[in-house]
């Protein structure tokens, strides 16, 4: 007992020593909503009750310590929690490989959504860890939902590569999704007279072959604390660094009255190289390219609701032509500053039953063959802490 009484004051020793040099948050997000959807396999609904739907649930853990000359060290650490289920943390991908790609990766991560320590100062910021990749970034300033119902949105899914489906053999977590880069190096300018531009390298780390698996991007933005624009241009490598995935990302929100907010966004990806004969009409394919546009509108009804009115067009081309398009109604009543409620109504329409067009649809529609449209209702809450 004596021993572990000093163990204790030992620890909070340290640790009383650690706060006091240092600043450390702990932060995150519970957002939860019942999704009820038709026309799902054989023409069947479906009711449900699914997690981070107007942004997704996460918890966090940040700091930094202020090292003098306006030099500071930084982390942060963040996970998706998946509070519906309690889980926490999700896939991000594995060495294993196989030609349809699993959604989920074949490792697992507590900390998925961000893992970096790095520097900050008049220079910029550097982080080094996992990081988002820049083209979340580039549309994230103007998405139409401002990101919402992340796992139906295209320019999440597809323009910000979070498919696993779609793009799980390329970058440095050599499966799952790709929005998210291990091992990697960013870099982020200050601003100057509203300018800024990053970079961003990840490391395959493949001994002999420098381009295996890695990720390499440039961005550019612009604000004035309203509007703003961004534009982004990323090149990631598959294991054997044989085909690659490039792709451009950009987005503009102007504000043409103090109440409404336009929102556009355009983003393209390419697969340039031979993967093989795919074993699923979602895997990748050569010279494969996918474009979505979006376009939003926010209309602010009072100091507490907002409207917002969203569409994305999404299409397919190189191997072979498939399209989608989302049209998305969604109120949000804000109770406090951490405290919203929120409902949405999408309607989805692909341009066949064919899978070439409905799994474009992220989910939304029945992918049996059989239905080409569906509609999609959603109730929720979120609390930010």
């Amino acid at each position: 007992m004596k021993k572990s009484l000093i163990a204790f004051a030992v620890l909070g020793a340290f640790a009383s020593a650690a706060s006091a040099q240092s600043n450390v948050t702990v932060y995150g997000i519970v957002d939860a909503a019942v999704m009820y959807t038709n026309n799902q396999a054989g023409g069947t609904n479906k009711a449900v009750m699914e997690a981070g739907q107007l942004l997704t649930s996460r918890w966090g853990i940040k700091g930094s310590e202020d090292l003098g000359g306006g030099l500071k060290a930084n982390f942060n650490l963040e996970g998706t929690l998946a509070n519906d289920t309690g889980a926490a943390g999700a896939g991000f991908g594995g060495s294993n490989l196989t030609q349809n790609f699993s959604q989920a990766g074949n490792n697992s991560s507590l900390f998925d959504r961000l893992s970096w320590v790095g520097l900050s100062g008049a220079f910029g910021a550097v982080t080094m860890g996992r990081n988002n990749i820049l083209g979340v970034d580039s549309v994230g300033l103007a998405d139409p939902m401002s990101l919402a119902h992340a796992g139906t949105n295209p320019n999440v899914a597809l323009v910000g590569l979070n498919s696993g489906a779609f793009f799980g053999g390329f970058g440095t977590n050599q499966g799952g999704t790709a929005l998210r880069q291990n091992n990697s190096v960013k870099y982020v300018s200050p601003f100057i007279s509203g300018f800024a531009g990053a970079a961003m390298y990840g490391f395959g780390e493949k001994a002999g072959e420098m381009s295996s698996s890695s990720y390499a991007g440039l961005a550019g933005i612009f604000t004035d604390g309203t509007n703003g624009a961004a534009l982004s241009f990323a090149k990631l490598k598959d294991p054997t660094g044989n085909v690659s995935l490039s792709g451009w990302a950009g987005g503009i929100k102007y504000k043409i009255v103090p109440s409404t907010m336009l929102r556009f966004t355009y983003g393209h990806n390419t697969i340039e190289g031979k993967l093989g004969a795919p074993v699923a009409v979602t895997s990748p394919n050569d010279n494969r390219k996918i474009t979505v546009i979006g376009l939003g509108a926010d209309y602010a009804v009072s100091d507490q609701l907002t409207l917002t009115g969203a569409y994305y067009n999404t299409k397919r081309s190189g191997d072979f032509d498939g399209k989608a398009d989302q049209y998305i109604g969604l109120a949000k009543y804000a109770f406090s500053k951490r405290t919203t409620a929120y409902a949405s109504l999408t309607y989805a329409k692909a341009g066949s039953s064919a899978l070439k067009d409905t799994t474009l649809a992220l989910g939304i529609i029945g992918t049996d063959g059989v239905q080409s449209k569906a509609t999609r209702a959603a109730f929720g809450i979120l609390h930010a802490f």
